[in-house]
C-alpha cells in the first residue's frame, strides 16, 4: 500500500497472543475481521452499541471520538479502552481483547418428539441380472425395472459413472431414489448407511443434528456461534452489510456455508461415517438467514413493502449450495411465511402442533425480532415486532450474551438481592434472562414506578425499597441500581442496571406485548381464551415465567399456561427430515398463517404506548 507505513500489532486474548500486520489509518475492527479475530459487535461496527471495547496496552491510536465518549467512561479512557470500530492505527501497538465466546450457552438439545420415520427417499439393495446377448437392456433400464420405475430421472454426472459402478460391483448395488428420480447408485449393500442433517441457522447460533434415517435416532449434534456475527448481531445490520457491494454478500454466504460444511464434517468424523452417506439436509431459519445462505441479497426485505425473493419451500443440490458432501445430497429449505416470519417459526408451529389443535394457542419466539403466532387448526395470524436486541444484551450497559460470567437469574430474598452467574464465576455482565429478572425485582421492591422511572431515595415508599436504597447510584449522570458491587464483580467495578437500560427493556417488552394484543384483537378473542402459550428459543426457555408476566412481556392470564419448547426450529427441521408427512405439513402451515404488518396497523401505536407502562399492583 503505497504511501502508508506498515505496522505490526500484538493482540492478546485468552492468554494467547498473535501478531498481525496492518497499516497506519486502518480501523482496528477491520484488522480483526481480516485475521479472524472475534470481537463482539452487535451493531456491525457502526459505533452505536459500545460493545467492541478493547484495551490499548501500548502504542498510539487516533484520538477518542465524540461518539466513543458516549460509551467510554473517563476512567476507561484513562485505562486505554477504545471502541474497535472507531480506533485507527497510528503505530505499532499491543491490544487486549476479551473473548466472551468461551462458555457460550447454545441450545443444541432438540425437544422430545414422536414421528413415524418416513423420509423423503428410499435406499434399497438390489442384485441385478447381468447383461447378456439375449438381455441387452441398457443400464438405466435395468435399474428402473428392478425398482418398477416407468420413467426414471437421473443426473448426468451419475449417468456418466453408472456403467463403471455396475460392473465394478458385479451388478450388486444399493440404489437411492425419490419417486422416479434415482439419486445415487453405490457398490454393494449400503442400505443401512442412511443419514441426514437437520440444521437451525439462527442469527446468533447454528446447530446441526446428525440423524439416522433408518432408525430415526439422533446420533449427535454440533453447534457454534454464527460466523456472520462479525458483520452485525442482527438481520438488519447484516442486510445493510450485504447491500454494500457484491463482495459483501459473497462474504456473508461463504461464512455460513463454510461453517455448516465444517460442522457436518466434524459430525461425520466424530461418528466414523462417510460424507457420501448423507442424503438429505433440512434447514429452518429466518427469512434473511435463508436468503444469505442461498446467496440472495435480502435488500428488498429491509424496506417497504418488505418483499423476499422466495418464501415457498425449495429444494437444491447440496453441492450447488456450496456443501461439498455426497453429490446426491439434497437440501430442503423449509417455507417462510413473510420477510420477517421465517421457516424457523413454521418449524416451531409444527413442533407445537397448534396447526392441528382446535384449542387456541399462542406461539412467541423472542429475539431481536419477536415473532408471534396466534391460532389453531382453524387458521392462524402472525406478526413480527422489532423488539430490538435488548433481550440479547445489546444496548444494555453491562448486557452480554448467555456466556460464562453473565448474571442469568436475579431474585429478591427478603430485603437482599441474590443472583446466579453462568459458569459460577465472578459476574462480568447480565444476559437477557437476568435483565428481565432484574426489572421484575426493581418493580417488586417499589424502586421503579409505572412509567419505568427509577425512583430517587426520598421517593421510595416501600419498606423493602428503602432497605435497598443504598444500592442506588449514578453512572454518567443517569440513575442506576447496583446488582453486583466492585468487590464481587469480575470487572473491578460495579455492575449496574441504568435508567437507560430500563427504557431499552420497556421498548422491547412493549413491542412484544403490543404485537400479542393486536393478534388477539384480530382474532376477536381475549387473553383468557388462549389455552397454551408456547415460548421458543434459548431466551424463551431460560426466562423466568413470573418475571416475564411481572414486567408485562406476556399477559398475566397466561403465566400458568406457558410451555417451553426449546429449540423448536431445530426440532421442526428434524421432524421434517424424518417424515415426508411433516415436511409437507410445513407447506400447509405457510398457507394457514395470515401475516399482519404491524407498521401499517392503525391501532398498533396506541397499543405500543399503553404497553410501555408497568402494572404496579
Amino acid at each position: 500500500m503505497i504511501g502508508l507505513k506498515q505496522r505490526g500489532i500484538k493482540v492478546l486474548s485468552n492468554g494467547e497472543q498473535r501478531i498481525v500486520g496492518c497499516y497506519d489509518g486502518d480501523i482496528l475492527m477491520d484488522i480483526f475481521h481480516q485475521n479472524n479475530i472475534y470481537i463482539e459487535s452487535p451493531c456491525g461496527g457502526n459505533g452505536i452499541c459500545g460493545k467492541c471495547k478493547v484495551q490499548i496496552l501500548e502504542g498510539s491510536m487516533s484520538a477518542v471520538t465524540d461518539q466513543e465518549s458516549k460509551f467510554l467512561s473517563i476512567d476507561e479512557q484513562k485505562d486505554g479502552y477504545r471502541l474497535a470500530c472507531m480506533a485507527r492505527i497510528q503505530g505499532d501497538a499491543t491490544i487486549m481483547v476479551k473473548d466472551l465466546i468461551v462458555g457460550a450457552g447454545i441450545m443444541s438439545t432438540a425437544s422430545e418428539y414422536f414421528v413415524d420415520n418416513q423420509p423423503r427417499f428410499a435406499k434399497k439393495y438390489i442384485e441385478l441380472d447381468t447383461p447378456a446377448v439375449d438381455d441387452q437392456r441398457d443400464d438405466l433400464k435395468r435399474l428402473a425395472d428392478a425398482l418398477a420405475l416407468e420413467s426414471p430421472a437421473i443426473s448426468l454426472s451419475l449417468l456418466q459413472r453408472l456403467p463403471k459402478i455396475l460392473r465394478e460391483s458385479g451388478f450388486k448395488v444399493t440404489i437411492s431414489y425419490d419417486g422416479d428420480t434415482i439419486l445415487n447408485v453405490e457398490n454393494g449393500d449400503t442400505s443401512k448407511d442412511v443419514y441426514g442433517i437437520a440444521i437451525d441457522i439462527g442469527t446468533t447460533t447454528v446447530v446441526c443434528y446428525l440423524m439416522d434415517l433408518v432408525t430415526g435416532r439422533q446420533l449427535d449434534a454440533a453447534s457454534a456461534l454464527n460466523n456472520q456475527r462479525i458483520y452485525g448481531a442482527d438481520v438488519i445490520s447484516r442486510t445493510r452489510y450485504a447491500m454494500e457491494n457484491k463482495d459483501s454478500l459473497f462474504k456473508l454466504k461463504q461464512e455460513i456455508t463454510s461453517q455448516i460444511h465444517h460442522l457436518i464434517v466434524d459430525l461425520a468424523n466424530r461418528n466414523n461415517m462417510s460424507l457420501d452417506n448423507i442424503y438429505n439436509i433440512v434447514i429452518a431459519c429466518n427469512t434473511v438467514m435463508g436468503h444469505l445462505f442461498m446467496g440472495i441479497n435480502p435488500e428488498h426485505i429491509a424496506a417497504s413493502p418488505f418483499t423476499p425473493a422466495v418464501t415457498q419451500r425449495v429444494e437444491y443440490s447440496a453441492y450447488d449450495l456450496g456443501l461439498d458432501i455426497n453429490k446426491a445430497a439434497r437440501v430442503f429449505m423449509l417455507p417462510h411465511i413473510s420477510g420477517y416470519v421465517g421457516s424457523d417459526v413454521v418449524a416451531g408451529i409444527l413442533v407445537s402442533g397448534m396447526d392441528s389443535n382446535d384449542n387456541l394457542s399462542l406461539f412467541i419466539d423472542i429475539g431481536t425480532n419477536g415473532e408471534i403466532v396466534l391460532g389453531s387448526a382453524g387458521g392462524m395470524v402472525c406478526c413480527s415486532t422489532a423488539a430490538g436486541p435488548a433481550f440479547e444484551g445489546a444496548n444494555i450497559r453491562f448486557g452480554m450474551g448467555g456466556v460464562n460470567g453473565a448474571i442469568n437469574t436475579v431474585l429478591l430474598d427478603g430485603d437482599r438481592i441474590k443472583y446466579t452467574v453462568i459458569g459460577d464465576s465472578a459476574p462480568m455482565g447480565i444476559c437477557g434472562s437476568g435483565i428481565v429478572d432484574s426489572l421484575a425485582v426493581l418493580l417488586d421492591a417499589g424502586l421503579v414506578d409505572d412509567t419505568g422511572r427509577l425512583l430517587d431515595e426520598d421517593e421510595i415508599e416501600s419498606g423493602v425499597g428503602q432497605k435497598l436504597a443504598h444500592l442506588l447510584t449514578e453512572v454518567d449522570g443517569q440513575p442506576a441500581f447496583i446488582l453486583a458491587d466492585a468487590k464481587s464483580s469480575g470487572t473491578g467495578g460495579n455492575i449496574v442496571i441504568t435508567q437507560k437500560d430500563i427504557r431499552e427493556i420497556q421498548l422491547a417488552k412493549a413491542a412484544i406485548a403490543a404485537g400479542v394484543r393486536i393478534l388477539i384483537k384480530r382474532m376477536g378473542k381475549e387473553a383468557y381464551d388462549i389455552e397454551n402459550l408456547y415460548l421458543a428459543g434459548g431466551f424463551g426457555s431460560y426466562i423466568d415465567k413470573r418475571s416475564a408476566a411481572r414486567i408485562g412481556l406476556i399477559p398475566q392470564e397466561l403465566a400458568d399456561r406457558i410451555i417451553t419448547i426449546g429449540n423448536s426450529a431445530g426440532t421442526g427441521a428434524i421432524l421434517s427430515l424424518l417424515s415426508s408427512e411433516r415436511l409437507d405439513r410445513t407447506a400447509k402451515i405457510k398457507t394457514m398463517a395470515k401475516y399482519i404488518e404491524l407498521s401499517s396497523a392503525p391501532d398498533f401505536q396506541d397499543e405500543y404506548v399503553d404497553c410501555m407502562y408497568f402494572d404496579l399492583e
